[in-house]
């Protein structure tokens, strides 16, 4: 189902010039409209000297009750029913076309480009290299790195206790394993993601106001910012999870989503909203998007306004303490204009404190979900970021190097000798959902994001590869 590209009608937005494009399939076909929607830290590091692996951002003030300042590193029960659809509804033909109803009888119109197999929109034939890699090809060179690397480090960082920001990083491990899960539908990668999950609430400890807290190093009652970069991405596997029609009926995967759920409303969110609103509303655009997606899943499942109203308020209303939201914050690039550009402080004037791209990821993967929801992110706005990176950041003629900040300043990070910044790599891990729906920039990621790209946790980019090829392919996700 293409998402809704119309904000909801309370929501009083600035008006700005949309940039609809056309996107070419490498076979030589066109699609018109759709393909763009699949298309962190307390930092204020992304000027001066930057080192994205440093995990200590020294520039940042205080938050109201934020404990986590200048830290930041790198970067209810299933509601299925078993009734039968009538017509169109609950009838869902995924991301390249639309349920049309003649007689009471359902059927999918696809986009050019796309047919209709039953109630979905699939990939025309194609051959050879205009063809996507396929999601068994994406899952080999998963389980391959999976294997060799990334596996032993997830499940250290997932036994480790946090004391030290490891689940900060074990974020990219849970989104990578729930990218793959989803791409190939193997209970296996879901089963393993929610194992190393369960090694971290083991950890949690009870503190004496009654919430369950990971210490760390730098505060006994832990770090709003490494819990809120991590549970993002539970939330987001929670939500799928309970949104499937059987999934939680088989074996003890709805046990399992309860505790999980219960964990999120009480020991996440209750726990850091009580400790103060300035532990949701943060110093910095990505580190407040961490909180506003984690509001949009836990509104998307439980139906409650306060995760909303904090994910709107981020969005494009009042950020509690701050001049500005993150809608706001986007202005066009004044070389190109149909990319965005932003500053990563609320409220800096244009040109000034410009967004660094390694933290940019987590805005871009928040605001590909949220419109892909069809909450209050438009198709106009994923249009401007796809051309930020594409046009931007990492202009195809830079093969596998790519700008340090989102306006194309800064230098280049990747192994393209004489780089100002050379050796950094696979920083653009979360920018890559934006090729789910555009086959060019799938294939530019199959080409160049490669190699040295999958040293920093290549089982993420490999899983989110994998779940663009499935919804490229057969226009869904699996789950």
């Amino acid at each position: 189902m293409k998402f809704m590209s119309l904000r909801p009608s309370n929501r009083i937005r600035s008006v700005k010039a949309t940039h609809g494009r056309v996107r070419e399939l490498g076979f030589g076909l066109v699609v018109v409209g759709v393909c763009a929607l699949g298309c962190s830290s307390d930092d204020g590091a992304a000027r001066g000297q930057q080192i994205p692996d440093a995990g200590a951002d020294s520039q940042v003030q205080s938050d109201a009750a934020g404990s986590d300042a200048g830290l930041d590193a790198q970067t209810p029960q299933d509601a299925a029913t078993d009734s039968a659809p009538t017509g169109c509804q609950d009838v869902d033909c995924g991301n390249f076309g639309k349920c049309v109803e003649a007689a009471g009888t359902a059927s999918c119109q696809c986009d050019l480009g796309y047919h209709a197999q039953g109630l979905s929109c699939v990939l025309d034939p194609c051959t050879g290299a205009a063809c996507p890699r396929s999601v068994s090809d994406w899952q080999k060179l998963y389980d391959a790195e999976w294997s060799a690397k990334d596996e032993a480090d997830c499940l250290s960082r997932a036994k480790s206790g946090g004391f030290k920001q490891e689940h900060y990083f074990l974020a990219y491990c849970i989104d990578g394993l729930t990218s793959i899960w989803r791409a190939t539908g193997d209970n296996q990668y879901l089963d393993t993601t929610l194992e190393y999950i369960q090694y971290t609430l083991d950890d949690a400890k009870l503190a004496s106001d009654g919430f369950r807290r990971w210490p760390g190093d730098i505060d006994p009652k832990g770090v709003p910012l490494w819990e809120s970069y991590y549970w993002r991405m539970v939330t987001t596997l929670i939500r799928v999870m309970q949104k499937h029609p059987t999934l939680l009926s088989t074996g003890t995967y709805q046990a399992q989503y309860d505790a999980l759920l219960k964990f999120s409303e009480h020991d996440i969110w209750d726990k850091w909203e009580s400790d103060g609103l300035g532990n949701l509303y943060r110093s910095r655009t990505h580190m407040a998007s961490h909180w506003a997606r984690i509001g949009m899943e836990l509104f998307r499942i439980t139906g409650k306004a306060k995760y909303k109203t904090v994910f709107d308020n981020i969005s494009g209303g009042t950020m509690v303490g701050y001049p500005s939201n993150l809608h706001d914050q986007f202005y066009p690039n004044p070389k190109t204009p149909t990319a965005y550009t932003w500053a990563s402080v609320w409220g800096a004037p244009k040109g000034q404190d410009v967004q660094d791209t390694s933290h940019a990821g987590a805005i871009i993967s928040f605001i590909e979900l949220a419109a892909e929801a069809g909450m209050y992110w438009q198709q106009s706005d994923l249009d401007s970021l796809h051309s930020t990176l594409t046009d931007v950041v990492w202009p195809a003629p830079q093969g596998q190097n790519y700008f340090r900040n989102v306006d194309g300043t800064g230098g280049l990070y990747g192994p393209k000798p004489g780089n100002t910044i050379d050796g950094i790599h696979g920083r653009l891990n979360e920018w890559l959902v934006l090729g789910r729906h555009d086959l060019k920039l799938q294939k530019r990621i199959e080409a160049d994001y490669t190699g040295n790209h999958l040293k920093y946790f290549g089982t993420q980019s490999l899983g989110i590869a994998a779940l663009n090829a499935k919804i490229l392919i057969d226009g869904k996700p699996a789950y």
